[in-house]
């Protein structure tokens, strides 16, 4: 319970001197499409997801990012499995004249659902993993945001590594700013 309540306590602190911080402050939302790589993409199909994100200025070309999502992903061959990824990931997003980098690390939650109908039955499993994740882009008129990256995360051995294309609007948390 006290390693609970010290946690809180400093993710409180974290979020607190976040929001102090001079620069540009955002929510984003958006669409993922993810491609599968290596075996991962031999057995499923492209996914489709979502995600939020939250952007905190650190200095005037930088942000700390936080990344909640999810994308679900079929099994090819019409095999009755499906994926769901929900990533949680930090990042440092450095923003370039429009252009930004964005490297990310977090977990991975992933579950499974099998229906196999009446003759193989229904059956689902969850867990999770490390996952990283390196993204590039272009942000339009400080709101549109397009880019693409690669993730992989891995679990009980296997390595679920996916290239993705993403298409977002980020809302600003700054305020007015006449002068």
């Amino acid at each position: 319970m006290k390693k609970i309540i010290v946690f809180l306590l400093a993710a409180s602190l974290f979020c607190a001197s976040s929001f102090g911080q001079k620069g540009n402050n955002q929510i984003g939302v958006g669409a993922d499409i993810l491609i599968p790589t290596s075996d991962f993409g031999t057995y499923f199909k492209t996914g489709m997801g979502g995600y939020v994100k939250a952007l905190l200025g650190a200095g005037h070309s930088g942000q700390v990012s936080f990344t909640l999502g999810y994308t679900a992903f079929s099994a090819a061959g019409g095999f009755p499995l499906k994926l769901g990824f929900a990533p949680l990931l930090i990042g440092y997003r450095a923003n370039l004249n429009g252009f930004y980098l964005e490297p990310q690390i977090g977990y991975c939650l992933i579950n499974a659902k099998f229906d196999g109908g009446d003759e193989f039955g229904y059956m689902t499993d969850s867990g999770g993993g490390f996952m990283w994740a390196a993204g590039i882009g272009y942000v339009i008129n400080k709101q549109f945001e397009v880019g693409a990256r690669y993730q992989s995360t891995t679990n009980q051995g296997n390595n679920f590594g996916a290239f993705g294309l993403r298409l977002g609007y980020n809302f600003s948390l700054n305020g007015s700013k006449e002068k």
